[in-house]
Formats: C-alpha cells, sequence, structure tokens
C-alpha cells in the first residue's frame, strides 16, 4: 500500500509576515520573509510531497505572501516543488548578471547554481523591481565558523539607489543568524566602487589577494 499526498487543511503556528510553521498530518513545513526588502515567502519544506507545498504556498498567498520562493535546491530535490507548480526564476537573475558584469565575469547558470551549492547551506536574497522582475540579488553560503558571500549583482538601471548595499547587508544578518563569525568575498582589484561600498560596510582586505591563472 502506497501513501498518498491529499490535499486538506494546512495548520498554521504563527503569524505573517513573521516565522509561520505549517503542518498536516505528517508533513512539515516553515515560511518567513524572504528578506527586509522582499517579502515574498521563503518556504522551507521539512518533510511533505507535492500537494502538501501547494497547499502551503496558498496558504501563505492567503496570508499576503505575493509570492512563493523555495530554498535553493539541488536538481534531485526538484521533482515535487515542480509538481506544485513551482518555476524557476533564475533566468531573471541571469539577466541581471550580465548586465552588471563584463563577459568573463558573468555567471552563467550552472555558475549560479555552483554559488548555492558551495556549502551545505545557503540563501538567496532577492530585491523585486515592483511589479513581476527583480533589480538585483545576492547569494551567501553558510559554514561553521565562516560565511561566504558568493554573489551580489544589482542591475544597471537601479545601481546608485542603495540596493547593494541593503543585499550586502541582509547577507549579513544572515551570516549573523547561522553563528558564523566572519563573512568573506572576492571582489576585482580594479572594482573601486564595489570596494569602496564593501570598506564602508566594515569589510577589511585580506593581506593575500587569490587570481585566476590561465594556461593555453
Amino acid at each position: 500500500m502506497a501513501l498518498t499526498d491529499t490535499s486538506h487543511r494546512v495548520f498554521q503556528r504563527g503569524t505573517w509576515p513573521g516565522t509561520v510553521s505549517l503542518r498536516r498530518g505528517w508533513s512539515r513545513a516553515e515560511a518567513r520573509p524572504w528578506n527586509d526588502s522582499y517579502l515574498d515567502a521563503h518556504l522551507r519544506m521539512v518533510r511533505g510531497g507535492a500537494t502538501f507545498l501547494a497547499d502551503c504556498a496558498r496558504r501563505m498567498m492567503d496570508l499576503g505572501a505575493p509570492s512563493v520562493l523555495s530554498t535553493p535546491l539541488a536538481a534531485s530535490a526538484r521533482s515535487p516543488w515542480e509538481a506544485a507548480g513551482f518555476t524557476q526564476h533564475l533566468e531573471a537573475l541571469l539577466e541581471i548578471d550580465r548586465a552588471a558584469f563584463e563577459p568573463f565575469w558573468r555567471f552563467d547558470y550552472n555558475a549560479l547554481q555552483e554559488a548555492t551549492q558551495a556549502t551545505a547551506r545557503s540563501s538567496l536574497f532577492v530585491i523585486n523591481d515592483g511589479v513581476d522582475g527583480f533589480t538585483g540579488y545576492a547569494v551567501v553560503g553558510y559554514g561553521h565558523a565562516i560565511s561566504y558571500l558568493q554573489r551580489v549583482a544589482v542591475h544597471p538601471d537601479w545601481q546608485g539607489q542603495g540596493m547593494g548595499r541593503s543585499l550586502i547587508r541582509a547577507a549579513a544578518r544572515g551570516a549573523k543568524r547561522s553563528g558564523s563569525k566572519a563573512l568573506l568575498l572576492n571582489t576585482q582589484s580594479e572594482n573601486s566602487g564595489a570596494t569602496t561600498l564593501y570598506e564602508s560596510e566594515g569589510y577589511v582586505l585580506l593581506p593575500e589577494s587569490l587570481a585566476v591563472l590561465r594556461i593555453s
């Protein structure tokens, strides 16, 4: 006999937009605002199936969340989410990356996936453009004592409005909540604008720089 995931009422503990625990029988999930700037729901499934995920998403939107986003998912973990109607928005983030960086430094799909999966836990912070797209994003990976700011990108049309600073601060808060004592990042030495921004947020240059090596 197989257990089926049938649609029934989802029970809620907590008040949105705070942290909300969702359950139905054996199934469990948790939701919170994505970050301070982007109040769509960040849904983390503890256990359950596609129908439970779909019902959790409907509950969160009934509570006022504009949309519901998953945690960063490996390909092997996406099936129940996709069956529940979730789709990827990574392409929109890659469009920001292509506009913000020179070709050599741009992320493609694989690079963005690697950034979200480089550590056991990570968060993807995004800023909504107020319509149906995004203006910027950041990826932070959590380690035990050290976290890593893997990427910060803001579309050039939206730069100069404090969005990069907001993303950096959101990442720092996430790292602090995770228990990390330091947050590391890389940026090109010639990118004086980024360096100035990071230094104004309390970051300091390490004595030894990194280099990309090539053979041809």
